[in-house]
């Protein structure tokens, strides 16, 4: 399962979707409905994912903003597999 392409791109979708569905409660005026408190909370653990994904990433030429960018918003699900090799990209 860790090395099927079709597998991280379901979670892919599905954290795009979630980051999707927490901003538009926040901008509708419901900061306090619990998925906008958990999508924080996700936030927070993806920031402190950054350590452990340039580690991870170390000689694979990644740029630097793309490490950023991307465990910003996908957290592990986009390193770890392009660490073992699912993509290249």
């Amino acid at each position: 399962m860790l090395h099927s392409r079709s597998f991280w791109l379901a979670q892919g979708v599905a954290i795009v979707l979630f980051h999707l569905l927490a901003l538009v409660l926040l901008l509708t005026g419901n900061a306090d409905h619990p998925l906008v408190l958990i999508w924080g909370i996700v936030l927070v653990i993806h920031a402190g994912e950054l350590v452990a994904a340039f580690i991870a990433l170390k000689g694979l030429n990644v740029p630097p903003l793309t490490v950023i960018a991307k465990t910003l918003t996908f957290g592990f699900i986009w390193w770890l597999p392009r660490r073992l090799g699912v993509y290249q990209s």
